[in-house]
């Protein structure tokens, strides 16, 4: 009997995820200095807001500021360069500077834990310095050929509904976070949907489920990356206003960047991530737990009635 083939989830050795870190308090060159600092490479930048650090020991990292509208706006050597200055001054404590590393290696995620130690020592702010900061960090676990089926998918969507809850309370998820879009819960009318113990769509079918009921970018888990990987036509075509990237990842935005906490750190939210995988894996366990919150529901209603 031949064995299965090998599937990324659970995995951290072997297997690559993608990380973006915002923060506040410094800026677009000397964050890139800090990072040539701890990882090597040599930096290049286009403009005093976005800088690309080259074959450090991780890869190449980008570093930008966070504000599209100084991203966009030309250079004109005059007022508008001395406003942009102003600008990214004035807005350097609420808008983020933002990292975006290279797919790493799971089990080489601690890397980054260093390099986050280093800026917090040289003054980035992270997520409760301020009572404004929305800032955030994205986990982008890369997915194999052989998860990419309706599902595998099915399964990681269910465990992260049920977890989903007190993923938040154990993130603690900051409050000027959860009042921005970026990060918004999945709806109830999903959830009962989704955590039906019937429920075992086609690939085309989750895929429509999933818009119908989350036709934006901005959910705490954003799924809508991989769909694009699988189906970009079916994905595109539904959301013709939204910029989907397509990638074979999860895109998981819920965890803070408490950067000024020395306990916080990147591996321990990596492993929060990793959990809800397991779940998925445990066919078992899943099984029981979907309908266990699905009786839970139905008596919660005939209670009501």
């Amino acid at each position: 009997m031949s064995a299965s083939p090998p599937s990324a989830l659970g995995r951290s050795a072997g297997r690559k995820v993608g990380v973006e870190i915002e923060f506040g308090g410094i800026g677009t060159l000397e964050t890139a200095r800090i990072i040539a600092d701890e990882l090597g490479g040599t930096v290049e930048h286009s403009s005093p807001y976005a800088a690309v650090i080259r074959d450090t020991s991780i890869g190449d990292l980008s570093v930008e500021l966070d504000w599209s509208w100084i991203q966009k706006a030309g250079d004109d050597g005059g007022i508008l360069d001395q406003t942009k200055e102003l600008l990214a001054e004035l807005g350097r404590d609420v808008v983020p500077t933002e990292i975006v590393a290279p797919p790493l290696a799971g089990d080489r995620v601690g890397e980054l834990d260093l390099l986050v130690r280093a800026l917090a020592e040289n003054g980035a702010k992270g997520t409760r310095a301020g009572l404004l900061n929305g800032f955030g960090m994205h986990l982008n676990p890369e997915l194999w050929e052989t998860d990419l089926n309706a599902t595998t998918l099915r399964k990681v969507l269910q465990a992260y509904l049920l977890m989903s809850a007190d993923l938040r309370e154990a993130i603690q998820v900051d409050f000027t976070r959860s009042l921005l879009p970026f990060v918004a819960a999945f709806g109830d009318d999903y959830m009962r949907h989704v955590l039906h113990p019937e429920y075992d769509p086609d690939m085309a079918t989750l895929i429509d489920d999933y818009i119908a009921f989350n036709p934006t970018r901005n959910r705490e888990l954003d799924m809508l990356p991989v769909f694009a990987h699988i189906d970009a036509p079916r994905v595109r075509g539904r959301l013709t206003d939204q910029k989907i990237s397509s990638r074979p990842t999860f895109h998981w935005r819920l965890p803070n960047a408490d950067l000024e906490s020395p306990f916080w750190s990147i591996t321990h939210e990596w492993e929060r991530w990793l959990s809800v995988e397991e779940l998925a894996i445990d066919e078992v366990e899943l099984s029981r737990r979907v309908r266990g919150w699905a009786r839970d529901r139905a008596r919660s209603w005939l209670e009501r009635i």
